[in-house]
């Protein structure tokens, strides 16, 4: 067991313990329990999140390790392992080589990184944070209700803003504007004759559909000024015309199934998930697989916008 050496205001040796194994945490258990310790030390400003994190991510990037000791429900970190390590158990600071710390001793973490890139991008298990990401990402993730979601920026934020304008339309005009499909004639022929009738009780159906195809279609077309709910139309309402988030793609490969998966699949679209609580494992692998990634659930939330 090392000697404490000698400080210019010397504390008493610890007693030596019995030797023993110590528990190595993997990567996912080591930083789930980092961002507990950040809430057991109520660090509640994301500037303080910040700090703590990329407190613990400079300790792993100079060679040093973090021990993690439970004392109750409460979680400490400690750095260890390296000249210069130490431990804040008691001041003035011991330099150890070994872990040594307050309470139980529940496992030391030494590998890379914890929180690669922005350290405002994870929280806390089961506290998910709406938060807008940065827009020079490439890829976006994000967590709405029991499942995260992964994509290109881009084509997030051009599916939101097709919604955006799908659910803002109130007249056809406004629609036809916003580029939504409601001159599909052989989709909405149908509906339009039934809104005419619908509309004139005096309009007799068989009569109005004795036309040709194309008169009877200039005849119902719906003006620009005629009111338009996305939600009545047939075009869209219960059908799957809506874009849904996903988690498919490039950076979804074998290793990223392996680690996350099996990844959840909606069979009538094809689209796929994984459970939340892998946000923050997820986001640390794709930043080191080399992906430009932020978070942003506030952007995966816009998929519904009528919820």
């Amino acid at each position: 067991m090392p000697t404490v050496p000698e400080l210019s205001n010397p504390v008493a040796a610890v007693p030596e313990r019995a030797a023993g194994p110590v528990r190595e945490l993997r990567a996912v258990q080591a930083r789930r329990l980092a961002l507990e310790a950040w809430r057991e030390a109520r660090l509640n400003s994301p500037s303080g999140r910040a700090h703590f994190l990329s407190t613990v991510d400079s300790w792993l990037e100079r060679g040093w390790s973090v021990a993690y000791y439970a004392t109750g429900a409460r979680v400490m970190l400690y750095s260890f392992g390296a000249p210069g390590a130490w431990l804040p158990s008691s001041p003035p600071p011991r330099r150890l080589a070994l872990p040594r710390g307050t309470g139980r001793l529940a496992g030391v973490y030494t590998g890379e990184p914890l929180f690669p890139g922005d350290k405002g991008d994870y929280a806390e298990l089961g506290a998910p944070e709406h938060r807008s990401g940065p827009l020079e990402a490439e890829l976006v993730l994000g967590v709405h209700g029991e499942d995260l979601h992964i994509m290109y920026r881009d084509e997030a934020s051009a599916a939101v803003a097709h919604l955006d304008a799908a659910f803002s339309a109130r007249t056809y005009g406004e629609a036809r504007e916003m580029g939504l499909q409601v001159d599909d004639r052989r989709r909405c022929l149908d509906y339009y004759v039934e809104l005419v009738c619908r509309a004139h009780e005096d309009v007799d159906e068989e009569f109005l559909r004795t036309r040709s195809t194309q008169d009877l279609w200039n005849a119902v077309r719906p003006a620009d000024d005629q009111p338009f709910d996305v939600t009545e139309h047939p075009c869209f309402g219960e059908s799957d015309w809506r874009p849904a988030p996903t988690v498919r793609g490039p950076w979804a490969d074998a290793g990223f199934r392996e680690l996350f998966g099996p990844l959840e699949r909606d069979w009538s679209t094809g689209h796929e998930r994984v459970s939340a609580e892998h946000v923050n494992d997820v986001l640390a692998h794709l930043r080191g697989a080399g992906w430009s990634v932020g978070r942003d659930d506030a952007l995966f939330a816009a998929f519904w916008p009528d919820a």
